[in-house]
């Protein structure tokens, strides 16, 4: 009988570390709905998370300043009495067979905000003939575009140019509050400077497609279509298609989509010092968990959205 005891408990005691194996934690991330914010405003806050089959996820919301009221995927963030300056929420996500996770969502308060929302730590600029990119910035990105669109493409062209003309602001105004090394710069290359503020419609009647394909060909396949999200750590220019860099391809996806697309890089690159590699790689997982929530219903966005980005190291 001890013998049989015995074998047992070294068979109890054979299978007990795959017991205790640590659960892979929750696919996560999170955005605000726009990243910088006037004084005494509310904004809504969004979490993005990939549930085991048929399992039902708990949320719960702080914030250290303000007050954060939610209790699913979404919460409202009051940020009343807050003086200008950076503040965080966050949410902690549980349930089902994964691993609870966490995600921070950070934005700025300034006195001059624009309620329509720009962006925290995203400018843009005018990539014009005969000008390379500024130097010193802390992340580069840029809108390209493969080639003059056909009638099927043009349509997903002018919603990707329209949230990446309206969503950010110029680079110059955000360079009185934030150094260069930790701002990212988008750059869409046109023929000539806008007479006004630019349009989307503008910027795809003026888009420079030859500046585009010197841009796109040193990147990995021809890049005949697009639009083509990229994060750089240095400007492609000179960097000559050499990573580390973010690479998100638009040419299959819906263009109402494709508008969101940009608005959720835009936000998630807010959230986190991209400048650093390994926060870039997160981007590039965290967009990943977020166009798959959105374009959940889409077979095509299933199927293709592990292709859509790729970080090149």
């Amino acid at each position: 009988m001890s013998r049989r005891w015995l074998a047992l408990a070294l068979a109890w005691l054979a299978a007990w570390p795959l017991g205790l194996a640590a659960a892979e934690p929750l696919a996560l991330a999170c955005s605000a709905e726009r990243p910088s914010v006037g004084l005494g405003e509310t904004i809504a806050l969004r979490a993005w998370a990939v549930p085991p089959s048929g399992q039902r996820l708990t949320y719960a919301w702080a914030a250290m300043a303000g007050r954060v009221e939610g209790r699913g995927a979404e919460a409202r963030w009051s940020l009343a009495e807050l003086r200008p300056g950076a503040y965080a929420a966050t949410v902690n996500v549980s349930g089902g067979d994964g691993a609870p996770a966490e995600c921070v969502v950070r934005v700025v308060v300034r006195r001059d905000a624009d309620p329509r929302g720009p962006a925290r730590e995203t400018g843009r600029s005018l990539l014009l003939p005969g000008r390379s990119e500024e130097s010193g910035y802390g992340l580069y990105s840029y809108l390209l575009l493969g080639s003059p669109p056909g009638e099927a493409a043009r349509d997903r062209y002018l919603k990707a140019l329209e949230a990446f003309v309206s969503l950010i602001p110029d680079i110059a105004g955000l360079e009185e509050y934030v150094q260069r090394r930790e701002l990212n710069i988008a750059y869409v290359p046109v023929r000539a400077a806008p007479a006004q503020a630019p349009s989307g419609a503008w910027a795809l009647d003026n888009y420079d497609y030859a500046r585009a394909r010197v841009l796109l060909r040193n990147l990995p396949r021809s890049n005949r279509e697009g639009p083509y999200l990229l994060a750089a750590l240095r400007p492609l220019t000179s960097a000559g298609g050499q990573g580390p860099y973010l690479l998100q391809d638009l040419s299959a996806v819906p263009p109402h989509l494709a508008a969101s697309w940009v608005k959720e890089f835009l936000n998630q690159a807010a959230q986190e010092r991209f400048w650093e590699e390994r926060r870039a790689v997160q981007l590039a997982s965290r967009m990943r968990v977020t166009i798959a929530i959105l374009g959940a219903g889409l077979p095509e966005v299933r199927k293709a959205v592990d292709d859509w980005i790729a970080w090149v190291h």
